[in-house]
């Protein structure tokens, strides 16, 4: 019966053993694991990232006046060019023939007014003498007025007619590098004043800008002469300089799929750096930077919510918090100029407790806040995970830290 009932304690002895260790096995179970970072001083910017073409500053796009066929083409695409080159002709028989015609027209109308004068000159003697009516001297100074009016159209009809014929000559109007050629030797190149056919565009590709499409919710916070940078696709691992040049106050709607209309703002980069090989049509990256605080208060993202109550029931775990003085969370950059809480609060870490400190931030940068009131720089921010700073902790939590993270303090003092 002795050793009975020694077997009997032994067994209960390994029950209560065994259920202690499944129990502090589901407290460890339930612990969420955190960090802190301390609060410092960083260099922050707030950005406005969009997406464009490269475009030069300068380009003119030269077409026919008249529905006429190319007859030369000196150049081509990449050329370089300067002021009065020729560059490309069109057929001027039949304009030719007109601009004669109405030089022509103009000689028969400068005779006819020369007779007319010397009619005008004889008639005002005879009339001054009395030997002719008033209504014959009226006859005579409208016959002259009319042959005036004849001139004077003719001689319009020829200037028109020579610039006409000067046009079917394309010349460079200023410096540059031809970059669209269009048509060959032949070809019917339609002219006129309406959807003209472009026949040659020449542009100054040492001035390029980029035009990009800005949100409205982003709009307001860009200003002329921002400074900006710069990321050409076709350039990797390069970087160049740019300032904000113009500023649309006329929107631009677009769908942004599902139905939902998308409204944008066009935003032109001028850059300030510009490369040979850069190209009209080249895809950009733009960095529009809209304001910057140099050794600003800063935390991480992350680590800003919103004001929670405490429980009306303490909860029986506690959170364990590990604590990184390095720690870089991965996300994503917020644009400046989101919209922030009416109400921020973080949670401050001290004496395996943290604390609810109602906060007031500034810009944002790719990953921090700027903080204007409520730290103090050293202190102790948690900075994640997410579930426990947006749902677990509360005002006066007992937390607990990490025993390797405690063991990494320990090593580093």
């Amino acid at each position: 019966m002795l050793k009975n009932r020694k077997i009997q304690i032994g067994l209960v002895a390994a029950l209560l053993i065994i259920a202690a260790l499944f129990l502090s096995s589901r407290n460890k179970e339930e612990l969420i694991e955190v960090i802190t970072i301390s609060v410092e001083r960083k260099n922050l910017s707030s950005k406005v990232v969009a997406d464009g073409i490269l475009q030069p500053e300068t380009e003119v796009k030269l077409s026919a006046n008249n529905t006429t066929y190319i007859t030369d083409i000196a150049v081509k695409e990449g050329d370089k060019v300067s002021k009065g080159d020729f560059l490309m002709s069109l057929d001027e028989e039949q304009q030719r023939a007109q601009t004669e015609a109405s030089r022509a027209s103009l000689d028969a109308a400068k005779v006819q007014l020369e007779q007319r004068a010397s009619q005008q000159k004889r008639q005002n003697k005879l009339y001054e003498q009395g030997l002719i009516s008033d209504q014959e001297m009226e006859a005579t100074n409208s016959s002259y007025a009319s042959a005036l009016s004849a001139f004077n159209n003719a001689k319009s009809r020829l200037i028109m007619d020579e610039d006409s014929l000067s046009k079917l000559r394309l010349i460079a109007p200023q410096d540059g590098t031809i970059t669209f050629v269009e048509g060959e030797i032949g070809d019917l190149a339609q002219g006129g004043m309406f959807n003209p056919r472009v026949l040659i565009k020449l542009a100054d590709l040492s001035k390029m800008e980029v035009n990009v499409n800005v949100n409205e919710n982003d709009i307001a916070g860009i200003e002329i002469n921002d400074s900006a940078i710069v990321e050409v696709d076709a350039f990797k691992d390069k970087k160049f300089k740019g300032i904000v040049k113009e500023v649309a106050y006329a929107s631009t709607t677009a769908s942004g799929g599902s139905q939902q209309q998308v409204t944008n703002f066009e935003v032109k980069i001028q850059m300030l750096e510009v490369v040979d090989g850069m190209r009209p049509g080249m895809s950009a990256t733009v960095e529009i930077i809209t304001e910057e605080r140099n050794g600003a208060l800063s935390i991480p993202i992350q680590s800003l919510t919103t004001p929670r109550p405490k429980p009306t029931k303490e909860k029986k775990s506690r959170v364990k918090v590990e604590t990184s003085k390095s720690q870089k969370p991965n996300f994503s950059m917020m644009r400046g100029g989101a919209n922030q809480p009416k109400s921020t609060v973080v949670f401050v870490y001290a004496d395996d407790k943290v604390e609810q400190r109602n906060v007031k931030v500034g810009i944002v940068g790719e990953r921090d806040y700027e903080v204007l009131e409520g730290l103090e720089e050293g202190e102790q921010v948690v900075s994640g995970s997410f579930v426990a700073i947006s749902r677990e902790l509360y005002d006066g939590a007992k937390v607990q830290l990490k025993e390797s993270q405690n063991f990494n303090r320990r090593t580093s003092e």
